[in-house]
C-alpha cells in the first residue's frame, strides 16, 4: 500500500522541482480521496503562465508513476468545457477532490473550485429528445442481441457493451454525469445505491454463472420506465 503521506511530500517535491513558478498546483484522484492501492499513480493537476497551451504527459518520476495535467490559468477553459459537454467532468472532480500543494494565487483557486463544485452540482445538459430516441433504440438493439445468442463467447462481448450502455443510459435520462471504467459504478452510486446494487448483482451473475436473464431483466425494466424497447419505425438521417 502506497504511504499517503510520503505521496503527498514527493508530490510537493515533485512540483516545486518541475513547475517552480506555477501558480497553483494540487494532488488529485484516488491519494487525495484517501481510496489508493499499490498500483495508484500521482495525479498532479498544475496551472503555471509559463506554459503556452494545456497538456497531459504521463512519467516515472522518483520512483512514482505520475500523471500530468498541466495548463495556464486561461488555457484550462478549454479543457474544462469539454468535459462538461461530454458528460464525464474530469477537471472538475479534480478540482473538487485535490489537495492544494501550492497556491499564490488565492482568488483563482477559490473561483474555480466554487465553479466546478456548481457544475457537478447541476448536471450535464439533458439529451435531446432525438439523442433520447437514439439511445433508446441502440439499447433495444443491443438487448435484442443479447436475448437472442446463446454462444458464450459472444455473449461476454455483447455484455460488455451492454453494461457501459445500460449505465449511460440510466445516469443521462436521470441528469446525472457519467464516468469511465469505475467511475460509472461511482456514478451510478451517487445516483442510486440501491439501483447500482442491482446493477452489479445483475452483471455479477452473468460473470459468474454464465446466466443472462438478470441482466436482461434489468435492461427491460429500464427501457420499460422510459417508454419502452424502441425499433419499429424508428428512422436516422431521414429527411422526410
Amino acid at each position: 500500500m502506497i504511504d499517503r503521506t510520503k505521496a503527498i511530500k514527493t508530490a510537493k517535491e515533485l512540483v516545486a522541482y518541475r513547475f517552480p513558478t506555477c501558480e497553483l498546483a494540487l494532488l488529485a484522484g484516488s491519494v487525495a480521496r484517501n481510496e489508493h492501492t499499490k498500483t495508484s499513480d500521482l495525479d498532479m493537476i498544475v496551472f503555471d503562465n509559463q506554459v503556452s497551451s494545456s497538456f497531459r504527459e504521463s512519467r516515472y518520476q522518483d520512483g512514482w508513476p505520475v500523471e500530468w495535467f498541466v495548463h495556464s490559468t486561461t488555457s484550462y477553459r478549454v479543457i474544462f468545457e469539454a468535459d462538461q459537454r461530454s458528460a464525464s467532468p474530469t477537471m472538475q472532480r479534480m478540482m473538487v477532490d485535490g489537495l492544494v500543494l501550492v497556491n499564490h494565487n488565492h482568488d483563482f483557486y477559490e473561483q474555480l473550485k466554487a465553479e466546478s463544485e456548481l457544475v457537478l452540482q447541476k448536471g450535464p445538459d439533458p439529451w435531446s429528445s432525438q439523442t433520447q430516441k437514439e439511445k433508446r433504440y441502440f439499447l433495444t438493439d443491443t438487448l435484442e442481441d443479447l436475448i437472442g445468442e446463446h454462444r458464450k463467447r459472444e455473449l461476454f462481448f455483447i455484455v460488455n457493451h451492454l453494461m457501459e450502455q445500460l449505465g449511460e443510459f440510466v445516469l443521462r435520462m436521470n441528469g446525472h454525469w457519467i464516468g469511465q471504467s469505475k467511475w460509472l459504478y461511482r456514478c451510478l452510486y451517487a445516483y442510486d445505491c440501491h439501483f447500482a446494487e442491482s446493477f452489479y448483482q445483475a452483471f455479477e451473475y452473468f460473470y459468474q454463472a454464465g446466466r443472462k436473464e438478470k441482466v436482461v431483466a434489468l435492461t427491460q425494466h429500464v427501457l420499460d420506465e422510459t417508454g419502452g424497447p424502441l425499433f419499429d419505425g424508428f428512422s436516422l438521417g431521414k429527411n422526410n
